[in-house]
This record gives C-alpha cells, structure tokens and sequence, in this order.
C-alpha cells in the first residue's frame, strides 16, 4: 500500500492506514452516494451562495455526527471577501480566532468570476495528527464533488491518484500533479520548506474560459 508524506514520511501512511472516524465518515458518504444519485452537489461554475448551499448540503449527507457536519459547513456569514476588489471569497475551517494556533486551519478560496465561482483553491495543514490527515482527504474529496458532481467514488479516488496524492516519494516537493478530466482542471501542489511538507493545495478551475461544464 502506498504511503503519504507528513512532514518527512508519516502524512500519507495516516490516510491510507487509519481506521479513525474521519475514515468512515468518507464510507459512509460513498453509502450514501450509492443510494441517492438525484441531489446536485454542483458548485465549479455556480454562484457563490449556491456553492455554500450545495456543499453544505452534501456534508449534511456524510455524517449524522452535529459536530462533524458543524465543523466540515461552511457559516454563510463568515464567507469573506479577500479584498475590496470582490475577486475571491474565503473560508477558513478549524479556525477558534487563536493567532497563535493555525496548524489546523483548512482555508478554501473561490474566485469570482461573473458572478459565478470560476476557480477553487484550498489548502489544507499538514501535522502529526492522524485526525488531519483524514480531513484533509473528506476536504479534498468535497472539492472534488463540487467540481464535477458527476464523478463517482473511483473516479474522484483515480484522481487523487493520478495527482500523486498516494505516491511514496522521498522528496516532498515531488508531491504534486494535474489531471484533467470532463473540462475540469486539477492540481495538486505542496507548500515545502527546509525539505519539510507543511501543507498541500489543491486547485480546480474549469479548462475552457466560459466558466461553464
């Protein structure tokens, strides 16, 4: 079984391995995706509200746990403009306000393009914990969903594959790739410093400029 990288080795074998309750939460939303197909989780190329709205109601569907879904949603009212040029919106999750405590803060950005969110980025922490490891992989798998609702379970898995998000490299700058796949671009891109991995971001936009599937 291939490993992921946490700081020097450890990150990647906590997602893989890890039988905690972030790993079923992800089962139990694959469930649920097999027993209702109708719902539209689309968010890529959508209004900002409607982003909100759609990926809220797809966490709603993952878990029945309030903490878990309280944590993973995004409050409505602290979506915040970047600048005054009300070009990118974003969200940060895990954030208690605590300068001093940002190792866990996940933060997702989207850019508005016409009114409609034209590109995702999201960056999520990396740390010893194990817990981390798992979010990040729901967070990705979320991304994954609002950018092409139509992927199922192995193709949003090949994906994270095919980025490298399962290799076992000896350098964590080789942890990184793009794939393209139904008009929708992802990429994968870690954030490295003194050869220690401290984050990952992935990066989804649609390939043509139109902003639409």
């Amino acid at each position: 079984m291939k490993k992921f990288i946490l700081l020097s080795l450890s990150f990647m074998v906590l997602i893989q391995c890890s039988q905690s309750t972030e790993s079923e939460i992800i089962n139990d939303a694959d469930s649920n995706e097999e027993n209702d197909t109708s719902l539209n989780y689309q968010g890529l190329g959508r209004p900002s509200e409607e982003f909100v709205s759609n990926w809220n109601e797809l966490v709603s569907t993952i878990s029945e746990d309030e903490e878990t879904i309280l944590y993973f949603s995004i409050n409505p009212d602290n979506v915040k403009w970047t600048s005054e040029t009300k070009e990118v919106l974003y969200y940060s999750f895990g954030d208690l306000g605590i300068q001093s405590d940002i190792s866990n803060v996940f933060v997702i950005n989207m850019f508005i393009t016409d009114d409609i969110v034209s590109r995702i980025e999201f960056f999520a922490p990396t740390t010893k914990e194990e817990v981390n490891a798992q979010q990040a992989k729901l967070f990705f798998l979320l991304i994954l969903t609002l950018s092409d609702e139509t992927l199922d379970k192995n193709e949003r898995e090949a994906i994270l594959t095919n980025l490298g998000l399962y290799d076992e490299v000896s350098d964590p700058k080789q942890l990184a790739g793009s794939v393209n796949k139904n008009g929708v671009q992802y990429i994968l891109e870690p954030l490295v410093e003194n050869n220690l991995l401290f984050g990952l971001s992935l990066y989804t936009s649609f390939l043509n400029t139109s902003g639409t599937n």
